[in-house]
This record gives structure tokens, C-alpha cells and sequence, in this order.
């Protein structure tokens, strides 16, 4: 038949910052987020949301998943306040579907990643933790939708292969 080019979507994670906008890309085949380039931030949501659809178009983008910064007590972050018309705007400006995710937990776990990873690199590669925080973002949202895709249970094979005890010598 005629090949379709829906056959895989490729997925761009994003860590908006106002200084630094962290990115990590995937695709449905691999389901496997990698960081990206960081984007440098104009602390303007209309304009970033511009860079990031022109980034996104770049790489042929198909979803946008943006961390949504809530705090802890679940109360709107100055930054959430601007993630949200980012997010709006990202949609309209590139016509693709935008996925808003919590990520509360994530910037934790980045981390606790750049702590095994060495404080020393960690200043090296400034850009590193919103990469990395932009790909647990990412990451999240594949193990959820193919959670969701009703994939086998891996448990459900653990009974069988214990096999009939029977027949030893």
C-alpha cells in the first residue's frame, strides 16, 4: 500500500524557564526521550512560544509536551502563570497538539540525576538539568501513553513458565 507518514510522531518535551528553555526529544518508535538544545528564554511567552514552533517545525514535530511548574501546596507559580499562555500560544503558532504535564517531581529527580552525574560537570554543562528535566517531562508522558496503549502485563507470563514440576529423576 502507499506508505503514510503517521507511521512514527516524533514528540518534543519542554522545560520552560524564563532564562533557558529546556527541550528533550522522542519519537513513538523508540519511546525513548533524549535532551535536546536548550532554547534561550526572552521571558515573553508570545516570543518564546515562537522559538519553540519554530524549533519544533524544524524537527518535525508532531505533539508538544510543556512541565507545568506547580508548587508544591498546588497554588500557581509566577512561572506557571506564564507557562500557561506559552503553552496556548505554542498550540496556535504550530498547530500541533500541546500536552501540559505537572512537573512538580521532575526538577527534583534532574537533580538527583546531576548529583550522581558530579557537581563539577554539572557546571559545566549548565544547560544539562533543564535538558534533563525536559526529558523526564517527556519521558513521563510516553510511559503514560503507552501505559494506556493496553499493553500486556509483564506479569501475566510469570505463572507460565514455572512449568509442571512433574518428571524428575
Amino acid at each position: 500500500g502507499a506508505m503514510s507518514n503517521t507511521a512514527m510522531r516524533r514528540f518534543l518535551g519542554i522545560d520552560y524557564g524564563s532564562r533557558r528553555i529546556g527541550t528533550a526529544q522522542a519519537d513513538d518508535e523508540t519511546r525513548i526521550a533524549t535532551p535536546g538544545k536548550p532554547i534561550d528564554g526572552r521571558n515573553d511567552p508570545t516570543r518564546d512560544a515562537r522559538n519553540v514552533a519554530d524549533y519544533g517545525a524544524s524537527l518535525g514535530i508532531d505533539l508538544f509536551v510543556v512541565g507545568l511548574p506547580l508548587s508544591m501546596d498546588d497554588s500557581d507559580s509566577d512561572q506557571t502563570r506564564v507557562t500557561r499562555p506559552l503553552a496556548e500560544e505554542l498550540a496556535r503558532l504550530s498547530g500541533k497538539p500541546v500536552e501540559l504535564r505537572d512537573e512538580r517531581l521532575t526538577s527534583f529527580a534532574a537533580d538527583e540525576v546531576l548529583e550522581q552525574v558530579g557537581k563539577r560537570e554539572a557546571r559545566k554543562h549548565k544547560g544539562l538539568r533543564d535538558g534533563i528535566a525536559a526529558q523526564m517531562i517527556l519521558q513521563a508522558y510516553l510511559d503514560e501513553a503507552a501505559g494506556g496503549a493496553g499493553l500486556p502485563k509483564p506479569a501475566a507470563k510469570s505463572r507460565a513458565s514455572g512449568g509442571s514440576g512433574g518428571g524428575g529423576s
